[in-house]
């Protein structure tokens, strides 16, 4: 009962009983008891049409605090919130993946160690880390597989992460796909909130998917389901960092996208990109070319809508095969030009899904910015801490 309230911002005695089946009478006891050890609190009323306005229960948000931390190709981000998902602190700073593994792990650590001396400046008491990671990960086990980035594939080899964050730090964690990280806090506090079915997909440096149904996050045989960026799309394409060739990633993700318009550049083709770089191509980034796009650069808007009906081929699939109801899209590519993605996606889902489960899917756009993935992480080591404090209290 507990989680429950926890997974919604505020719910009343009434919606908890049609969503677990339990009478009215056994959850006035359960609450009363979720109240008496302070982990739950009455948090206001609902307007109704008629009748007595219910009272509203949400999870305390001062039970426990969390950092999060998600490690990407070219930011680190760290985020302490509250139990309920609230940003009390954070810090955006490079990577620098090029350091290689032990200098970015001394990286993590120190802003970890920033993070909680902050929050015990505060009174806060920090119960745990959640780490999300760019790469391919055993979330089970707590092990980074491989960071396929060029350069980075024998550095991340089965690094027992989690492991070596809670011997460091005495607390629990838990590690997770970046992407993945992002879906539940989208699930929790964006978009997504109430919906029980939906596939967030992320464009930014790579691309991946996660899949909801029925309110869970659906994980696969082995936890990996959603490797949406390594759909193959060209037999032919160019090699993806997975080994194979074509891949989605390959063809369309920011990276992609980023080396296309060098490369053009590079050949002689003109474009307001060189420019917004200020003539150095290696200060290129997704954002100047989505700017380029906006201001009717022919070559950044030729290229962002090449990528963007790969994607919207790949989409066209997804529909016709799992028929969602909802596909949100995040991740820095989606932020720098969000119309252009989805006039793009939509013109080619008509072109190549099913009209029925065209007409039936809605795109959405996130709007957790570049913190979703730590602010992920860290509303996934609070369940853990939750269920030890439930049943420790």
């Amino acid at each position: 009962m507990f989680q429950a309230i926890h997974s919604q911002k505020k719910v009343s005695r009434i919606e908890l009983a049609k969503q677990t089946g339990a009478s009215l009478s056994s959850l006035t006891a359960i609450t009363a008891r979720l109240m008496n050890k302070g982990l739950i609190v009455e948090s206001g009323l609902v307007s109704t049409i008629h009748g007595r306005k219910p009272i509203l229960l949400s999870a305390r948000d001062d039970i426990a605090y969390y950092v999060g931390v998600d490690l990407g190709t070219y930011f680190l981000r760290v985020v302490v919130t509250d139990n309920n998902g609230n940003v009390l602190h954070r810090i955006q700073t490079e990577s620098e993946l090029h350091r290689g593994r032990e200098a970015v792990l001394k990286k993590i650590f120190k802003l970890i160690n920033q993070a909680i001396e902050k929050s015990q400046d505060s009174a806060r008491v920090i119960r745990g880390i959640g780490i999300a990671f760019s790469g391919v990960i055993d979330s089970r086990r707590g092990l980074v597989l491989s960071l396929p980035r060029p350069g980075q594939a024998l550095e991340w080899k089965n690094v027992p992460l989690q492991a070596a964050v809670e011997e460091k730090f005495g607390i629990p964690c838990v590690l997770q796909d970046s992407v993945r990280a992002i879906a539940i806090a989208e699930k929790v506090y964006g978009v997504a909130s109430g919906l029980q079915e939906f596939i967030y997909v992320d464009v930014g440096m790579g691309i991946g998917s996660a899949i909801f149904v029925h309110g869970e996050l659906y994980g696969g045989g082995g936890g990996s389901a959603g490797e949406l960026g390594h759909v193959t799309v060209d037999e032919r394409g160019p090699l993806c960092c997975c080994g194979s060739n074509g891949c989605l990633e390959a063809m369309a993700s920011g990276g992609a996208v980023i080396q296309a318009i060098r490369n053009a550049i590079e050949k002689g083709v003109d474009s307001r990109v060189r420019t917004l770089s200020g003539g150095n191509l290696e200060r290129v980034t997704i954002e100047s070319i989505g700017q380029a796009a906006v201001d009717n650069d022919s070559l950044a808007f030729r290229i962002l809508n090449d990528a963007f009906s790969h994607i919207g081929v790949v989409l066209a699939d997804i529909v016709n095969l799992l028929n969602p109801s909802v596909i949100i899209l995040g991740g820095a590519v989606v932020r720098a030009v969000p119309e252009l993605l989805l006039d793009t996606l939509r013109r080619v889902l008509k072109q190549r899904a099913m009209e029925k489960s065209a007409h039936e899917v809605e795109l959405k756009t996130s709007a957790l910015g570049g913190e979703g993935g730590a602010i992920g992480a860290a509303r996934i080591v609070s369940e853990k801490v939750l269920e030890s404090l439930y049943h420790g209290g």
